[in-house]
């Protein structure tokens, strides 16, 4: 299955650190050398900042526990999340979340649109059509694997 190919997750793990480095690093450079004067922009550049440490610290702490914690533990803890059960019940959740996900998206929608507010209405609505797809376009995929 796609979810378990082990050198496919070592390669997200690095590409994931390479992302929090690169937004820590965009962040605090273009807040030290620009200095933006807008409170929209300052914002957006503490959560590049945030998100990219948040990712940093996470990497971290699973490179110190891969460390400390016992091989036999870890290979355990790999076969439990690759145990077809644990994999329905994961898929399980992210459907629920998505459904949750389109729900909120369509009351944004109409309680911002009865508040006047067309563009951020319109947003939610694209958003929601985004999540469509990308739900069908990723069930045709796994329906083909399997």
């Amino acid at each position: 299955m796609f979810c378990k190919n082990v050198n496919r997750n070592k390669w997200i793990g690095w590409a994931m650190v390479a992302l929090g480095i690169v937004s820590f690093a965009y962040g605090l450079l273009t807040f030290l050398i620009v200095q933006p004067e807008g409170q929209a922009f300052n914002t957006l550049l503490g959560m590049f900042t945030g998100f990219g440490f948040g990712i940093i610290c996470v990497a971290i702490f699973y490179t110190i526990r891969s460390k400390v914690v016992p091989q036999k533990k870890l290979e355990q803890e790999e076969i439990e999340r690759n145990d077809e059960r644990n994999i329905a019940i994961v898929r399980t959740a992210c459907t629920v979340g998505m459904i949750a996900a389109s729900i909120v998206f369509v009351v944004l929608a109409f309680v911002l649109m009865s508040l006047g507010y067309r563009v951020p209405s319109f947003l939610c609505i694209g958003g929601l059509y985004v999540t469509f797809i990308a739900t069908f376009i990723a069930r045709k995929v796994l329906e083909g694997k399997m």
